[in-house]
């Protein structure tokens, strides 16, 4: 069993909106939008010198093509959420695919604003990001214990509800994880999810594996041994399970998804005679009245699996098991909420994405840089968590 420790003109830019009526048409064709909003974006790049206007304080994520940075306006002092691309790594059409997707997701709650703004260097494709004060939701995880019960159900029930939305609009995210999933408040009222560089049109067929092993369903594992694999929501499906597997237990139920990892067979064991066989060690420390949803969201059998939304049947069950450690991280005041408590708190924190209305195109960075930023007055420190100590690098592998 794996610890979740383990694994290691130049003042102007060009801004575009999609109305919602033209967001709407994703539903019956969502590959032919994302090439007429690649081809109209394309038109609308421009070449900055971003060292004239910005500068970089910190590194706040780092993945396989690009990092985010938190960056400082020069003019305004205003802080904001930047992606940054490497030209040598990215084409110019794959960097306005992933900002058309992030634009387009944009609208719900739950997924993390992009605000339609974008450029480049001489060595660099950028677009702006909503901030999130507290870093990433695996920073979060403490090792063999995860985080605590009421936030986990919080999580849960709006990752449920961007990963659906995501599904109604034909794509696959493909590479959901802790690490992908930004956090606005310690407790998690309102998690979002970010990082579509990887993110698919339902239907699409791959030949490599793609995404963090951890959270690949088998299927993915599969691809050695067929002619490629037709993506859909079942993926994300996976790896949301995995994922709440994390958070509660702060461990990984297996390596990999491959009867070779002796973790995970045990499972396919399990699974394949829940009613008769004994769970293995790994799900014994998950409350029974909670085994049967896990078995849903990880259906080996990817036509059987169910959606995110499984969750919501099982959120007035007990999803941890009292534990020493546990009871280290609680709140003080800290009680097992019903189910209209979690639901409610989750619709009230969401923040209302400022990219679902259409705004008039800014003439000045610095206008701009300060729709996108949160509270001036909030300190650098308090919006960098220190992370915990021997977490897993959660970096996406590429085979």
């Amino acid at each position: 069993m794996r610890n979740i420790g383990d694994e290691s003109s130049e003042t102007s830019s060009h801004m575009f909106y999609f109305s919602q009526e033209t967001m709407a048409s994703v539903d019956h064709n969502v590959e032919g939008l994302l090439d007429r909003m690649v081809s109209f974006y394309a038109q609308g790049l421009q070449q900055i010198d971003f060292e004239k206007y910005f500068l970089i304080e910190e590194e706040l994520g780092k993945g396989g093509y690009g990092n985010v940075f938190l960056v400082k306006d020069e003019q305004t002092g205003q802080r904001m959420a930047m992606k940054v691309m490497d030209k040598d790594k990215i084409s110019q059409r794959s960097f306005l695919h992933e900002f058309s997707i992030s634009f387009l997701l944009s609208s719900h709650q739950n997924i993390i604003g992009c605000f339609g703004f974008f450029f480049s260097t001489i060595d660099y494709f950028v677009f702006a990001q909503e901030l999130a004060p507290v870093g990433d939701l695996f920073s979060m995880i403490f090792p063999h214990v995860g985080i605590p019960e009421d936030a986990a159900k919080r999580c849960a029930v709006q990752m449920s509800s961007a990963l659906e939305f995501i599904s109604e609009k034909g794509l696959v995210h493909m590479d959901f994880k802790p690490g992908n999933v930004l956090v606005f408040d310690q407790d998690c009222h309102c998690v979002k999810i970010t990082d579509f560089g990887l993110t698919k049109v339902t239907g699409t067929v791959i030949r490599a594996r793609c995404g963090s092993k951890s959270y690949m369903a088998p299927e993915m594992f599969n691809l050695a041994i067929s002619d490629g694999l037709a993506v859909d929501g079942g993926l994300d499906v996976w790896a949301f399970g995995v994922v709440i597997y994390c958070l509660i237990t702060g461990e990984f139920p297996w390596r990999m998804a491959m009867l070779e990892d002796e973790a995970y067979k045990q499972y396919v064991d399990w699974q394949n005679d829940f009613q008769e066989v004994n769970p293995p060690e790994a799900w014994e420390k998950v409350p029974a009245g909670i085994q049967r949803m896990f078995i849903a969201l990880l259906a080996i059998d990817h036509t059987k699996r169910s959606k995110t939304s499984e969750v919501l049947k099982y959120l007035s069950e007990s999803w941890k098991e009292e534990t020493p450690e546990s009871t280290l991280i609680q709140e003080e005041d800290d009680s097992i909420e019903r189910i209209s408590s979690v639901q409610s708190e989750v619709t009230l924190a969401s923040h209302v994405n400022t990219s679902q209305s259409t705004v008039s195109i800014l003439s000045s960075i610095g206008t701009l840089s300060y729709l996108l930023t949160t509270d001036p007055h909030v300190s650098q420190s308090e919006m960098i968590p220190e992370p915990q100590k021997d977490h897993m690098s959660e970096s996406p592998i590429y085979v």
